[in-house]
């Protein structure tokens, strides 16, 4: 390339179609730096977003199992109070 930077461009005029084309390519990469490193910082967040609802899944996933077993546990203690409830209700009827 002749002279091409922000400072002093380059003369179309006096460029070959092969200088003008690679000139557009550096330009065009120049121009797209800027979209590929939003769209990789895009993508670099939506990972990091997925990995904190994937950790907070999992910490509500633990929660709610602890909570079905106690749920589990009061039922076994509901069940055996009703079984004793009812003996202890045919021993008076039996009176």
């Amino acid at each position: 390339m002749k002279a091409d930077s922000p400072i002093a461009l380059a003369n179309l005029t006096k460029m070959s179609n092969e200088e003008r084309e690679a000139l557009l390519v550096i330009i065009r990469d120049r121009r797209l730096a800027p979209v590929r490193a939003y769209e990789e910082l895009t993508l670099m967040q939506s990972q990091a977003r997925k990995e904190q609802l994937e950790t907070q899944w999992t910490k509500q996933l633990g929660m709610f199992q602890k909570e079905l077993e106690r749920a589990d546990k009061a039922m076994t203690k509901l069940e055996q109070r009703g079984t004793k409830l009812r003996a202890l209700e045919l021993e008076i009827e039996e009176w």
